[in-house]
């Protein structure tokens, strides 16, 4: 009964840890509000109840940079599956770089404070400083070097340990798993009325308030994955969930705010399959989103075939749509993109497949990419923007 709890434990653990690298980077507050002394988290301590286990901070580093594993990181692997061990691994290479005026005004909407509050409610502490504190490691993480990230994020945190505890991360992780409101169910489009999606909503369009890029990408969690990391002059649209439907509503925010992009890369299909979507609804909404980023100060726009899952993900109807649907969208893309005149740029993303399937070895959980895969689809983006 203990090694279930423990082991029940551990791996609410590994999901808050999941559900930080992407609620994070929404949360940095201001930078002149009253820090707490410039200290770093030398440790992170996991509690539940009596129980208690520590990781120091350096282990998780060495882990992320070396893959060498401590005695006490090892200890809490042990309770984690493959799949889980390498979805962990690359929670841990997520470092975001962030337009920090526009999340100085993100904080600033009930939503920012809302998130901001669920999350320092899972950080136990003597004093009542915990919100202060959770703030402070989000600013200096993210103004480190390498970006806001799990690690930065630890490494930031002004004291000589961080205490999570799992009986209040409840809320936290469900705010950050928000896609359905059943493990069961099959996904819907809620970009636009989950907690996560709305806020990254108000950071975008806070982030593109009257900016010229050269380069923009629009397109789900796998585009999301790739981060700001397509050079100077460019900006990463990418949404969890994003279908032509929550695509539409992101693009009518935008258009507000002046944003002009020369060059616009739409990666989008996947979900619409997942979702349900129509035929007829998917390429009315796809060529509907097209005729809003030309009027964003557009010279060239790509489409990118939707993405092929693995055949077991595929069979699963909560995971990824079947591979058969996912052929099915692509030819309506390849359809739309010849109405519209506008290329379908596949060169580079075949390193992905094997006969329209996804590498095993190239996914965390048989749909999204881990960071070998993000790896090459960031770099066929990069010869896309290159043209």
């Amino acid at each position: 009964m203990t090694s279930i709890l423990l082991s029940s434990v551990m791996k609410y653990f590994y999901r808050l840890l999941i559900s930080l690298s992407g609620c994070l980077i929404f949360l940095l507050l201001h930078s002149g509000l009253g820090l707490l002394p410039s200290l770093a988290a030398e440790k992170v301590t996991v509690r539940y109840g009596l129980f208690e286990q520590s990781i120091p901070v350096a282990d998780i580093r060495n882990y992320d940079e070396t893959q060498k594993v401590s005695a006490d990181l090892q200890s809490f692997l042990d309770y984690l599956s493959a799949k889980e061990k390498q979805k962990f691994q690359d929670a841990l290479k997520v470092k975001i770089s962030l337009d920090i005026v526009a999340l100085d005004q993100l904080i600033n909407t009930g939503m920012g404070k809302q998130i901001l509050s669920f999350a320092s409610a899972a950080i136990a502490r003597r004093d009542q400083a915990s919100i202060q504190a959770l703030r402070s490691s989000i600013i200096l993480g993210a103004k480190s070097a390498e970006g806001l990230g799990i690690i930065s994020f630890l490494e930031a945190y002004p004291s000589n340990q961080l205490v999570v505890d799992v009986s209040k991360i409840s809320q936290l992780v469900s705010m950050a798993n928000s896609s359905s409101s059943s493990a069961d169910a099959r996904p819907k489009d809620n970009v636009s009325s989950s907690p996560l999606g709305k806020i990254a909503l108000q950071y975008q369009t806070l982030a593109a308030q009257d900016k010229q890029f050269s380069g923009c990408l629009f397109g789900d969690s796998i585009s999301a994955g790739v981060g700001n990391t397509l050079g100077n002059g460019t900006f990463n649209f990418g949404l969890n969930g994003l279908s032509t439907i929550s695509l539409l509503e992101q693009l009518k925010s935008l258009i507000p705010t002046k944003v002009k992009c020369e060059k616009t890369i739409i990666a989008i299909g996947g979900n619409d399959a997942l979702y349900g979507t129509s035929d007829e609804l998917f390429s009315k909404n796809l060529q509907e989103a097209i005729a809003l980023v030309r009027t964003m100060g557009n010279k060239e726009i790509f489409l990118i075939p939707a993405f092929y899952s693995t055949v077991a993900a595929s069979s699963d109807p909560t995971v990824a749509a079947p591979l058969s649907r996912l052929e099915q969208i692509n030819a309506l893309i390849n359809q739309v993109a010849e109405t519209e005149k506008v290329p379908v740029a596949a060169a580079g993303l075949e390193a992905l497949y094997e006969n329209n399937v996804l590498k095993e070895n190239l996914t965390t959980d048989g749909d999204h990419l881990n960071a070998e895969g993000l790896k090459i689809y960031r770099q066929a983006l990069l010869q896309i923007l290159a043209k």
